[in-house]
């Protein structure tokens, strides 16, 4: 199992000591997360992506993903850093390239979810000529906000290279049922995101801090023999990022058994 860890949690640090903390600290994986002042898609240059290759070869840390949410963004800006991403992903090695739709107008909604499906069948396709997996992430607050709606973009796009990323603390806080969604999913759950909720509260916590029973989850992702990475996203949490880096993978360790 690759064990990795969102890169989202050093934002105000530098890529290379979020880089050399999360090695540091044992995980074999990393997702980088493009909202980092530093990984601008409309910054990078392929210099840089090839001392990031190296940087990652060196620590023996694999590539789980490449993110980009940019929910904060301007909407023109947005567009403009998930293409250049998209172009970036062939050179950073890339498999997975994970996004959240926009944020939730409930006026305009039945409008924007075929905007998101029309949008979701491009990207996916643009990605496809990089060699890697469009992962749609569902978010509570937005377009796509449970695993449910992820299943049905899925459905609507019926694109082979759209996939999805399940975040098991969204999903708590959405009230999925995570056994069907992930039934419903199969192969196409390329990638996972582990947090630990409580009382439906969206904050992300460690795992075991909350209320998510992880050997339930455990045992409905061993049944459909999911093999990908399992990422942890703390974006948030009190304290030294590095320390709760390393106290968050002994935490899914004990929870998950390992």
């Amino acid at each position: 199992m690759k064990i990795g860890y969102r890169t989202v949690a050093f934002s105000d640090r530098p890529i290379e000591s979020a880089l050399e903390a999360i090695a540091s600290a044992g995980y074999t994986a990393v997702e980088l997360c493009l909202e980092n002042p530093d990984l601008d898609p409309l910054q990078l240059t392929a210099e840089r992506v090839r001392e990031l290759r190296e940087m990652l070869d060196r620590l023996g840390l694999s590539l789980a993903a490449v993110s980009y949410h940019g929910v904060q963004d301007q909407l023109e800006v947005r567009r403009q850093r998930t293409y250049a991403a998209i172009d970036l992903l062939g050179e950073m090695g890339a498999e997975v390239f994970v996004v959240a739709s926009r944020r939730e107008e409930p006026a305009r909604y039945p409008a924007q979810w075929d905007e998101a499906v029309q949008l979701y069948s491009e990207l996916a396709e643009r990605c496809a000529k990089h060699g890697c997996k469009l992962a749609v992430e569902p978010q509570p607050g937005l377009v796509i906000r449970s695993a449910e709606d992820l299943v049905k973009v899925i459905r609507a796009c019926d694109h082979p290279n759209l996939a999805g990323n399940l975040d098991i603390a969204h999903a708590a806080v959405t009230a999925d049922d995570l056994s069907w969604a992930i039934y419903q999913l199969g192969p196409r759950l390329v990638h996972v995101h582990v947090a630990d909720v409580t009382n439906g509260t969206h904050q992300h916590l460690l795992p075991g801090e909350g209320s998510i029973d992880f050997d339930e989850v455990k045992d409905i992702l061993d049944s459909v023999e999911y093999d990908g990475p399992m990422v942890i996203d703390i974006p948030r949490h009190e304290g030294d990022p590095a320390e709760v880096c390393r106290a968050a993978l002994s935490s899914f360790q004990e929870c998950w058994s390992l």
